[in-house]
């Protein structure tokens, strides 16, 4: 399993969620979260490219102030590696809350996914 697809699968259990954006006219009703890869996940040890760490945006949007919501979403980053909230603020053109995570996904935690998969399959 690729690690956005990790994501998408793990986040969409409590929303559904889109990669970048959704058709103009097409996103479903609120909430839901958008997705992107997030360039510089490489990590650097002597004088080598040692590791790639996944790095994602991730961003919920929402209606209202919905701490259920926000915390079973900030539960569902959590089975997927380390995360912080960068931003939160209220879209005036979307009429609605969003938070904006920063993410950096687990490689043990995607091996166990792909584990899990494996023995399911």
């Amino acid at each position: 399993m690729t690690p956005e697809k990790f994501l998408a699968r793990t986040l969409s259990a409590v929303c559904p969620g889109a990669y970048l954006a959704h058709k103009p006219g097409k996103a479903p009703p609120l909430p839901w979260f958008v997705y992107k890869r997030a360039s510089g996940e490489e990590y650097y040890a002597d004088n080598t490219n040692y590791a790639r760490l996944p790095r994602f945006r991730v961003q919920l949007l929402f209606e209202e102030n919905d701490t259920d919501l926000v915390e079973a979403f900030e539960a569902a980053l959590s089975e997927l590696g380390t995360w912080r909230l960068y931003d939160a603020d209220y879209l005036d053109s979307e009429a609605c809350l969003f938070h904006d995570y920063r993410l950096s996904l687990g490689l043990d935690n995607l091996k166990e996914a792909n584990e899990r998969e494996a023995s399911d399959g």
